[in-house]
């Protein structure tokens, strides 16, 4: 085993992992022989909603520094918030972050009824990662200069926000699933 040097995400630690001639005695099987994916698939979609909230609770955090500071930052002797340039690109994030939550909700409401939920669960996470990296982008950016260093946190949001467009799937692997499974076309890869 050997730890895995990461950008952000440092609260869980991650490892490579090696196994070599590993033989498991039939006294250690789970479940049946042969239906190993199909019980690893009933774990993916509360998987996908969980990381859905997770960007949306990075995203909120990132967008409430950054309108505070939208708000206390004056230049011009006016706050900064008061520009179209920089309340524009807040708003919107505001927006993306309430129509992606409104989607997780509807994962997880389905998830906890029992019922199909897997176009709502990868739906769910492709928005509300989208939407949360664009409202930690937009903190780092109301920020300017400041957006980069750590004493503001937001930069560490936009490191957050990053992996949840590619953890535990890709937002490209969203795309096939919706592309297949809820419109239907043939499978892309």
């Amino acid at each position: 085993m050997r730890a895995i040097p990461k950008m952000g995400r440092n609260a869980v630690s991650s490892y490579e992992v090696f196994l070599d001639d590993l033989r498991v005695p039939a006294s250690g099987l789970v479940g049946t022989e042969g239906r190993g994916f199909t019980y690893l698939l009933d774990g993916i979609n509360p998987e996908r909603i969980l990381l859905a909230h997770e960007a949306l609770g990075i995203g909120r955090a990132a967008l409430r520094r950054a309108v505070a500071y939208a708000k206390q930052r004056v230049v011009f002797d006016r706050p900064i918030g008061q520009n179209q340039g920089v309340a524009f690109p807040l708003a919107e994030a505001a927006m993306r972050l309430d129509a992606a939550e409104l989607m997780a909700r509807e994962a997880a409401l389905r998830y906890d009824r029992g019922l199909p939920c897997g176009t709502q669960a990868n739906s769910a996470k492709w928005l509300c990662a989208d939407a949360g990296f664009l409202a930690a982008d937009a903190a780092v950016q109301t920020h300017g200069g400041f957006g980069y260093a750590r004493e503001y946190h937001v930069e560490r949001y936009f490191r957050e926000s990053r992996l949840m467009r590619i953890a535990p799937v890709s937002q490209e692997m969203v795309l096939n699933y919706i592309s297949q499974h809820a419109l239907g076309l043939p499978k892309s890869y």
